[in-house]
């Protein structure tokens, strides 16, 4: 990993020798600073949602249990039309009732188990009852309306992947199976820093050029998950031992220190000597993206280090992008690329080609194929925040458009898919 006091991909002199990197590659370089996090844990099955499981996990099982009736109906002792002769009723819960033989059936409830000698289960409104006698309106084939035992989980079926991310239906299928608890990995524990002498927490005095921080926050609620510790380290001023000495006590505790702002090459960003100072490794990198260009990757004691961009849009944006498979990558997950869909324009908009843009995006329609179409919210490039709540999500196009016009082909990243609201 190369000393940024010696090389810098995003200085100016830098810049102009070496490539952009591609979004995927400056994954699969943070990807590869990661090692899997050690450490377990078992929660129950219903607080899991979030978490990842640390290990395969095997049904001891069958699922159905047993074979048993899906609908309301009647049990028949053969297939047809009959008649048949009605000699009895079962509910769910209830022990199986004996066989039936042929020219039988028996009244039978959803979920309650079949007798022996059942062909297939008829619904109650597909049957004309007289007295004793239920006949079928066609002819019922073997099997129908039988939940058979095994259909769903044989024994020895691996229920939940090791490093799935547990959901509800994970939640149903173990409750199903009979487990109470569930190992999964520990949490991951993420430090939050934020650097400069203008920064102030709401609440704070403000003085002459003091500005609320913006980032911390917003990537506090972006980190807000089960999976996840945060320790928020505060503001720091813009004194590199002091970011130096914090980086190093927080590095020693955690899997994962991000920052945000300080790490260009001005005279105040210290982010980057002060890991040296520290002891970290660390490189900038470079994306073909906008906003978003400059990113910082690099490892201090246990710790991975990420070094976002202080204009909030950027920050946002180099989050979801690298951010999230950071993470999965830190528990072991496979890792989660944003979810994306094609999307028309509903705008002409003119820009220099070069770099792929992202910008706040509203759906005003749907186009003719069914696609979403949307219109773009605020200035290129802008770290101002209202165009963020107004949008549905992030509009992109390639590095090489130069001009979109009403129906152009674009991207669409959702927010409810990215930030799960």
């Amino acid at each position: 990993m190369p000393d940024t006091r010696h090389s810098d991909c995003c200085s100016a002199a830098a810049d102009t020798k070496k490539p952009l990197a591609t979004i995927e590659q400056t994954i699969e370089r943070a990807i590869g600073l990661c090692g899997t996090i050690e450490g377990t844990e078992v929660v129950p099955v219903t607080q899991a949602i979030g978490r990842t499981a640390a290990f395969d996990v095997i049904s001891y099982l069958e699922l159905p249990l047993r074979d048993h009736s899906a609908v309301d109906g009647y049990a028949l002792g053969g297939t047809g039309t009959g008649p048949f002769r009605v000699v009895g009723r079962t509910t769910a819960g209830e022990t199986a009732a004996r066989r039936l033989s042929s020219g039988q059936a028996l009244r039978i409830m959803t979920g309650a188990p079949v007798p022996p000698g059942t062909e297939a289960v008829v619904m109650q409104e597909h049957v004309t009852v007289s007295g004793d006698q239920v006949t079928a309106g066609f002819a019922v084939p073997a099997g129908d309306n039988i939940r058979c035992r095994g259909e769903d989980v044989s024994s020895m079926d691996t229920l939940v992947k090791a490093g799935a991310r547990i959901d509800p239906r994970h939640v149903a299928i173990l409750a199903a199976s009979g487990y109470q608890g569930l190992e999964v990995r520990r949490k991951l524990r993420v430090a939050l820093l934020s650097t400069g002498n203008e920064l102030r927490d709401p609440g704070v005095g403000m003085g002459p050029g003091s500005i609320f921080d913006t980032n911390r926050p917003m990537l506090q609620a972006l980190l807000a998950e089960e999976r996840i510790d945060i320790t928020d380290l505060g503001i720091k001023p813009d004194k590199r031992d002091v970011i130096s000495a914090c980086l190093a006590e927080a590095a020693m505790h955690h899997d994962l220190i991000i920052t945000s702002g300080g790490v260009s090459v001005g005279e105040e960003d210290h982010i980057k000597p002060a890991i040296l100072d520290a002891g970290g490794q660390i490189e900038s990198w470079c994306m073909a993206i906008k906003p978003g260009k400059p990113i910082t990757l690099g490892r201090l004691d246990k710790a991975v280090f990420l070094g976002l961009p202080g204009n909030p849009l950027a920050c946002f944006v180099d989050f979801l992008l690298v951010g999230r498979p950071l993470l999965d990558s830190l528990e072991g997950r496979p890792t989660a690329f944003p979810s994306v869909r094609n999307a028309r324009a509903g705008f002409s908009w003119e820009r220099r080609p070069g770099r792929r843009e992202f910008f706040p995006a509203t759906v005003v329609g749907v186009s003719d194929e069914g696609l979403p179409v949307i219109e773009k919210i605020g200035r290129a490039g802008s770290a101002r925040l209202m165009p963020l709540i107004e949008a549905d999500g992030l509009g992109a196009v390639d590095s090489t458009c130069s001009s979109v016009e009403p129906g152009s082909g674009l991207q669409f990243f959702p927010f409810k898919s990215q930030m799960m609201l």
